[in-house]
């Protein structure tokens, strides 16, 4: 009896040890898989760069700079060297919020599809490509095409 009894406790010490060791392989399988990275980047001037019409965006804003440049010109002249600084940085403030106008859609495009593509791809974050050292995965192509649509 006392045989059968070690027996017993034997088995049943071996299957709980085997037990507790049979789902390390399992569980080691799980982690790499949670250790996808859930970090992408994206070069966000390339992005730009690719964004339909973008060209006509720039060239409108650099027509207004050339407008308030004559402005400049045409109505500083004569003005104290106060006045002009005045004229000038009102003209900038002006340009500025014209420029902001004019690249708000584009910024507005762009922020979508990368927040798209990094639901898509089950990204947590999404970082500037030139602050990557290492790791993470490259979305810019993914957006750029998403940005094309």
């Amino acid at each position: 009896m006392r045989k059968l009894f070690g027996s017993i406790v034997l088995m049943v010490t071996a299957l709980f040890v085997f037990g507790l060791l049979m789902p390390a392989p399992v569980t080691a399988a799980k982690a790499k898989e949670k250790a996808k990275p859930t970090i992408g980047y994206v070069d966000r001037q390339q992005v730009f760069a690719s964004y339909p019409g973008i060209q006509d965006v720039m060239n409108r804003m650099q027509s207004m700079r050339d407008e308030a440049q004559k402005d400049y010109d045409t109505h500083a002249k004569n003005l104290p060297q106060a006045e002009k600084q005045a004229y000038s940085e009102r003209l900038v403030r002006q340009q500025a919020q014209k420029e902001a106008e004019l690249m708000k859609p584009v910024s507005e495009k762009i922020e979508a599809s990368i927040q798209a593509v990094a639901e898509e791809k089950g990204l947590t974050a999404v970082i500037e490509a030139e602050v990557v050292i290492h790791g993470g995965i490259d979305i810019t192509a993914d957006v750029i095409a998403k940005v094309k649509k």
